[in-house]
């Protein structure tokens, strides 16, 4: 593995981002949700939504996608936005992070933390001084690296889905400048 790279992704990244989308909820998710779910993943689709995104941010409340490459491979991405939750905006956190993946192997090397710091450097930029994101409330290792950032937990919900109820929290940033130094 050579040294990686963080850049703001494009419309061209559509098809890489979906690929990666799905390989990571494998890697992240597997024994964590039903198999069902993951099996009904389509990596088609989610380069689908990723076009759409990308292709108008403003109309999905997105401030910016970004990607981390190996060697011209999307290895990891983060998206950010306003924040989409009424119970975490009316609390104050007007940011969101709406995703944060990083392939098994890219993980602990510093691609997530060049990702958040990038995504809290947009939303600030953007207005937001207070950012949150859900995670599985199972998602140990993910739950471990938002609190070595310095992230608290804000709520908790359950998701219902078909055959399984997902409890999310909610890890906020009241101040995103102590993730914009993160490397």
């Amino acid at each position: 593995m050579g040294a990686t790279t963080l850049r703001e992704a494009n419309h061209t990244d559509a098809n890489a981002l979906g690929a990666l989308h799905v390989a990571s909820w494998h890697e992240t998710y597997t024994g964590i949700i039903p198999a069902e779910m993951l099996a009904g993943l389509s990596a088609d689709a989610r380069a689908a939504m990723w076009g759409k995104i990308l292709g108008s941010p403003e109309e999905y409340g997105c401030v910016a996608v970004f990607v981390v490459e190996d060697v011209g491979r999307i290895v990891g991405f983060g998206c950010c936005g306003k924040q989409r939750d009424e119970m975490l905006a009316d609390a104050g956190f007007s940011g969101e992070i709406s995703a944060i993946y990083v392939l098994r192997p890219y993980q602990g090397r510093g691609a997530g933390r060049s990702i958040m710091a990038a995504m809290a450097r947009a939303l600030t930029a953007a207005g937001h001084a207070a950012a949150c994101l859900w995670v599985l409330r199972e998602n140990s290792s993910a739950r471990a690296f938002y609190e070595m950032l310095g992230g608290v937990i804000v709520g908790e919900k359950a998701d219902e889905q078909p055959g399984a109820t997902l409890i999310e929290v909610a890890y906020g940033w009241r101040d995103l400048s102590g993730l914009v130094s993160q490397r």
